[in-house]
């Protein structure tokens, strides 16, 4: 009796083992297909994300493929634009050049003079007293090589004619210009002085600056002066700018120039040469005795031939300054009175 309720327990037991086992299973079986159908609408959710997302880039693709061609629209239309504006562009430079050649060839100054010392004065004295209230009356210093551009203000140099300018331009006096320009045109004219400007300086009022030239022509320059032509030059010292001290006219019999050709011309132009050599050979004999007696130059001013002036500056002192002069000084018919005179005058130039 005992042993069968122990069996019947047993079978129980292992009974309610087997159908907790099947409930297990058939949930564990039901909770699998849940995640799955989880898992697949999860995935189905990033399809359409990802569909939406390649949607989006496709929509985004065609705008920048529209813009894309718009843009290269618009850069041929530019780069279109861009090459009319280059061909106008050279078009009317090269008409600007065109009138400007043409405007300059038709462009002369007024007139020319020299003035001596004393003459420079009494043209700086009615300079002086020529009055603007508006202060409408320009003084510039310009020494060699420099522009007005490049002393005065742009907005000054606004107001200057154009015509004033070229002319200036044109100008290239070695020892430099003094620039006397009313705004108004009752005075426009420049003067290029015997001794070199050696500072830039300008001034715009109601008087003109002239005090700057009255100090340097009146300074007492030792001077050395050299005209050089073939066959005669002169050579002298004034140490004061006012007599020569010491003055010589060197003559030397040189060969006038050979009109023919052949060997006959050949050997002419050597045996000229050989003149002038001989010519400057005495020019340079008496240049170092007047270099050996007189130690203290200011400078030295040249003129005549350009080849002998050349000649000349190699034999020169290189501390010594030195001033070129066009000039037709012919010495056989002026005295070293006239030479000095002709060497310390001023070039009036009106523009």
């Amino acid at each position: 009796m005992g042993g069968r309720q122990i069996s019947d327990r047993k079978t129980k037991k292992e009974a309610t083992g087997v159908t907790t086992r099947g409930l297990s299973t058939f949930l564990g079986k039901i909770s699998g297909k849940e995640q799955l159908e989880l898992e697949i609408n999860r995935l189905n959710s990033q399809v359409v994300k990802l569909e939406l997302d390649l949607q989006n880039a496709k929509n985004q693709l065609e705008k920048k493929e529209i813009l894309a061609k718009q843009a290269v629209s618009d850069r041929q239309e530019v780069e279109a634009l861009l090459n009319q504006e280059r061909v106008r562009t050279r078009t009317l430079s090269h008409e600007l050049e065109t009138i400007q050649a043409e405007s300059q060839g038709k462009l002369k100054l007024r007139g020319t003079e020299n003035l001596s010392l004393q003459a420079i004065q009494v043209y700086l004295s009615k300079l002086k007293s020529f009055h603007a209230p508006a202060g409408g009356l320009l003084t510039a210093y310009l020494p060699s090589g420099t522009r007005l551009s490049d002393v005065i203000s742009e907005k000054v140099l606004e107001r200057v004619e154009e015509e004033t300018l070229i002319l200036l331009d044109r100008l290239e006096p070695e020892t430099g210009l003094v620039l006397f320009y009313d705004l108004h045109r009752m005075v426009c004219e420049a003067i290029a002085p015997p001794f070199p400007i050696t500072s830039p300086a300008w001034q715009l009022g109601d008087s003109f600056e002239v005090s700057l030239l009255e100090e340097s022509l009146s300074r007492d320059y030792s001077m050395l002066v050299l005209i050089l032509h073939a066959g005669e030059s002169f050579i002298g010292f004034a140490p004061d700018a006012q007599v020569f001290d010491t003055e010589e006219i060197i003559r030397s019999s040189v060969k006038e120039k050979h009109s023919k050709g052949g060997f006959s011309q050949r050997r002419f132009e050597r045996l000229r040469e050989e003149d002038i050599a001989h010519h400057m050979d005495k020019v340079l004999e008496a240049l170092d005795k007047i270099l050996e007696e007189n130690k203290f130059i200011d400078c030295v001013i040249l003129s005549g031939d350009f080849q002998l002036i050349g000649e000349i500056r190699k034999r020169l002192p290189l501390n010594l300054e030195v001033i070129e002069k066009p000039s037709d000084i012919r010495v056989e018919k002026t005295g070293g009175e006239e030479i000095l005179r002709t060497v310390l005058s001023s070039r009036r130039y009106l523009l």
